[in-house]
């Protein structure tokens, strides 16, 4: 298969041989007749002039003879009955009666008569042309001859000269459609490349097509498609990195699942097996297995009730219950919880009364997350403040390093080296949804080995 280019080349050179032909042969006979046409003229200005000259002379052989020298024509004189009276190149006692030539026929109702015919005389062909003179009373017809060769070997030098012209126009033409052909080259091989680099993602590649509109066009019509494919592009980058980061997700809920809910499982696998293959165990072991068994299963039940939270929560599925509140009151209520829960841990609380509007078993959830991760991540002492509008939580414990502060919100998430037993990681994630719900974000101040202040501004209205 050509290229395009070369079907360019291709259909070009069909025309121009076709012009070839077309204009070879239409020169041929235009010029050949052109030519034809001037040598009878040519021949009709000397007979005027002879038929001018003529009537004042009394030797039409010698005076013949003398325009034939002069013009290098051949010039007959003959009568009305066709009879040759003189004759500048031939013998005329051998000349036939020329009653019935072509030319002194059409002379004798025309002005001029021509006609190219063989002279069986002088054995070659001639262009003829006669005319009627009169002279005294007496009617004669003056014929004037050139030698057709002589015709033609004018023609042919004409036409040559006209064929040299057109050739050299045609190497002209030739180099024309070489460069043109080139051109298209140049620009299909620019397409070429800028569909190549589409094709390999480079979409900030530049072209410039200058040859014809068309391509220029194109090259737009190009940039535009590299714009829109570019975008695509990262669209489709986000896409994949998303679906990447929702399957990680995915993952990292099946491992923390898994990883959370082995262990509480074990154990009631473990209690119910001995309890159901030792009929006679003793009635205290019992007692304390099925404590374990029911402690255990609240935890499942636990971390089963925070993951149904957890994605109520995300999809927005858990409206508010708004209602005024004194929080310091709530405060109060969770930390006294925790001081009972664990007897040994000491939190130091200080507020002042602060009403608040807002959804009360919320904002529980989120101050007690918070109360119990510094519990979970220090053994000293927590601090518990309520004072001008702001809660917070400070420990003293492991705290957090400073690349990880702005992940340990995100679902599942865990410091690493560390583990939040039973927590699912969801601590924090909670608090972090809660406080968004109601228009305020969580901060984060931690140093790592010296411990963690978590605190947020209480919600105002949000009537």
């Amino acid at each position: 298969m050509l290229r395009l280019h070369e079907h360019v080349a291709k259909q070009l050179a069909v025309l121009v041989i076709v012009l070839i032909c077309i204009f070879g042969t239409a020169s041929y006979f235009f010029c050949k007749q052109m030519e034809f046409d001037r040598y009878e003229n040519l021949l009709k200005t000397t007979l005027s002039m002879i038929k001018t000259s003529i009537l004042y002379k009394s030797d039409f052989d010698a005076y013949v003879k003398e325009i034939a020298k002069s013009s290098g024509m051949r010039v007959t004189l003959i009568g009305d009955d066709g009879i040759v009276l003189a004759d500048s190149a031939a013998d005329i006692e051998v000349m036939e009666n020329h009653n019935n030539r072509f030319e002194i026929m059409q002379a004798r109702s025309h002005e001029y008569g021509a006609a190219v015919r063989y002279s069986h005389t002088l054995k070659e062909d001639f262009l003829n042309v006669a005319s009627r003179v009169k002279i005294g009373e007496t009617f004669y017809f003056v014929r004037v001859t050139t030698p057709l060769n002589l015709v033609m070997k004018s023609f042919y030098l004409i036409w040559l000269s006209i064929v040299v012209i057109f050739a050299f126009v045609l190497l002209i033409g030739f180099f024309w459609i070489n460069r043109f052909s080139k051109n298209i080259r140049n620009e299909v091989m620019k397409l070429n490349a800028a569909f190549t680099a589409l094709a390999n993602k480079d979409y900030k590649k530049e072209f410039h097509f200058g040859f014809a509109r068309e391509f220029a066009e194109l090259g737009v019509y190009l940039r535009k498609l590299a714009k829109r494919l570019e975008k695509r592009a990262k669209q489709k980058r986000k896409y994949t990195a998303k679906i990447k980061l929702m399957s990680r997700q995915k993952s990292d809920i099946i491992s923390a699942i898994s990883h959370e809910f082995k262990n509480p499982i074990a154990s009631v696998i473990g209690y119910a097996q001995t309890l159901n293959e030792d009929e006679n165990i003793d009635a205290d072991i019992r007692k304390k297995f099925l404590e374990k068994i029911e402690k255990n299963s609240r935890k499942i039940s636990d971390m089963i009730d925070r993951l149904s939270l957890a994605v109520k929560l995300e999809s927005g599925d858990l409206p508010l219950q708004m209602s005024e509140f004194d929080f310091d009151a709530l405060v109060k209520d969770i930390t006294a919880s925790f001081s009972i829960g664990e007897p040994s841990r000491e939190i130091v609380y200080e507020g002042e009364k602060t009403l608040v509007k807002a959804d009360v078993q919320m904002m529980e959830i989120a101050v007690s997350n918070l109360i119990g991760n510094a519990l979970k991540y220090s053994e000293n002492t927590i601090h518990v403040k309520l004072k001008d509008g702001i809660f917070s939580v400070k420990d003293s414990g492991i705290g957090i390093a400073e690349e990880e502060i702005g992940k340990i919100t995100d679902k599942f998430y865990r410091v690493e080296g560390r583990s939040w037993d039973n927590s699912l990681g969801l601590g924090l994630t909670f608090v972090s949804y809660i406080l968004n719900m109601h228009g305020v974000t969580l901060k984060i101040q931690s140093k790592l080995n010296e411990g963690s202040e978590f605190s947020f501004d209480l919600p105002k209205s949000l009537e």
